[in-house]
């Protein structure tokens, strides 16, 4: 997705480039790159807390 950019015409639809990617992504994931790998959000929710804005941001610039 690098080369392409992040947007492209001739990028495949969704859902349908991930599994274009299957055989590049395996490929690449066995060798530790996850330049390759769908990075999905809101897949699952249960590890999710309702907290304040300014929590999360402190707690994300205390990460850095």
């Amino acid at each position: 997705m690098r080369e392409l950019g992040p947007m492209s015409s001739i990028a495949p639809a969704f859902p349908l480039a991930s599994a274009a990617l299957a055989p590049l992504r395996a490929k690449a994931e066995s060798k530790g790159d996850a330049g390759f790998s769908p990075l999905w959000c809101g897949q699952d929710p249960s590890g999710c807390a309702e907290i304040p804005a300014a929590e999360r941001t402190s707690a994300l610039t205390r990460a850095l």
